[in-house]
């Protein structure tokens, strides 16, 4: 055969037998849930976690951002159900955060990296929506100041640096503020956080945002130069910020906004290997690498933001992967990064294996 036809022959095959985009029912929701937790929760005396791999090896302040980022998929499946046993399966995750994978509830005193505290944040105060804790929204509350205070300047104009060194003011800091701030403004009172939302998201907008076609930059370094890396999360999280500002305040350039950041990663980010369908972005490290787990960020906050804009096309995108993804999930009912084949029975890391869970907890 013509080794173009061939090509032709075996994309359309691919096509024809891609999952469809109805909705994961709410029983296989349950399962692709339970079944991460059967595969890597480790119950520690209240103080659980989830494992680095399927050897079972807890995990350590390296994999710090990536926990917070698995508690959050947690959340999602607790805020889709109402489950009370998620709900103590969220109390239990951020006690671990606290006293396993951290060893103290001030991570910005060992953590030089601004965008992970702000991922914990954004992980506690949904733990307090959740579970009512106090301790859990008074931790993010310090934390979070801990981080403007060393982070926040007027140099480019405003905006978090990245990390102590103050080379880069990054997306994937100022994204996910942005999220944090409004999550904390929603659950206290004269606090300063819904001021601080407004001017983190106005600095995102007009620097490291393109209005004209909905990418988001990585980063701008310090002498001005922007880098213009794409990545789901960055998207994701301007998406995820944009959409709470939007459901605040009713004003549609947010909603707008927002969806342009969705529609351009459905555009760019995708058909890596089955049309449509997100790419891996697996980096040299494999399922270890913090790239692997990038569009679970994504896929969560573009939920939130096609909920708030009732928009089918995204939704119906959205659960066109959660169907692939879940068609490709190994004997026990893990998915992990590549939705384009089968997951594999003898090894997976929990963290690549989170996007997979991500994007079967959406509510639709």
């Amino acid at each position: 055969m013509n080794p173009q036809l061939l090509t032709v022959w075996a994309a359309s095959l691919v096509l024809a037998f891609a999952p469809s985009a109805i909705a994961l029912t709410p029983t296989e929701k349950n399962l692709a849930f339970d079944s991460y937790n059967n595969a890597f929760y480790v119950a520690n005396g209240g103080s659980g976690y989830y494992a680095v791999d399927t050897n079972r090896g807890a995990p350590g302040r390296i994999h710090f951002w990536k926990v917070c980022e698995q508690i959050e998929a947690a959340e999602d499946a607790y805020d889709r159900t109402g489950n009370p046993a998620y709900r103590d399966l969220v109390r239990s995750l951020l006690n671990g955060l606290n006293n396993v994978v951290s060893g103290t509830t001030d991570f910005a005193s060992w953590n030089e990296y601004n965008d992970d505290v702000m991922w914990a944040v954004i992980a506690l105060t949904r733990g307090y929506e959740i579970t009512g804790n106090r301790t859990f929204l008074d931790q993010a509350q310090w934390q979070f100041n801990q981080v403007w205070n060393r982070a926040w300047d007027s140099q480019l104009g405003g905006g978090f640096w990245w990390r102590a060194d103050k080379q880069t003011k990054n997306a994937c800091v100022n994204g996910p503020a942005t999220i944090a701030a409004m999550l904390l403004a929603r659950n206290t009172v004269n606090t300063g956080y819904r001021a601080q939302a407004d001017q983190i998201y106005n600095w995102l907008r007009s620097t490291l945002y393109n209005s004209s076609t909905g990418q988001v930059a990585d980063h701008i370094q310090a002498n001005g130069t922007k880098v213009w890396w794409a990545f789901t999360y960055n998207q994701g999280t301007f998406a995820g910020a944009a959409t709470l500002l939007f459901q605040a305040t009713g004003n549609a350039s947010y909603r707008d906004a927002g969806g342009l950041a969705v529609n351009w990663t459905r555009r760019n980010l995708t058909g890596q290997h089955i049309v449509d369908i997100l790419n891996d972005e697996y980096d040299a490290n494999g399922g270890s690498g913090d790239t692997a787990g990038f569009k679970g960020i994504f896929v969560r906050w573009a939920s939130r933001w096609a909920g708030a804009a009732n928009d089918a096309s995204i939704k119906s995108w959205l659960s066109l992967n959660a169907n692939t993804a879940w068609s490709y999930r190994n004997s026990s009912g893990v998915m992990w990064g590549q939705w384009w084949r089968r997951t594999p029975d003898n090894y997976v890391t929990s963290w690549e294996a989170s996007p997979g869970l991500a994007v079967s907890q959406i509510p639709y």
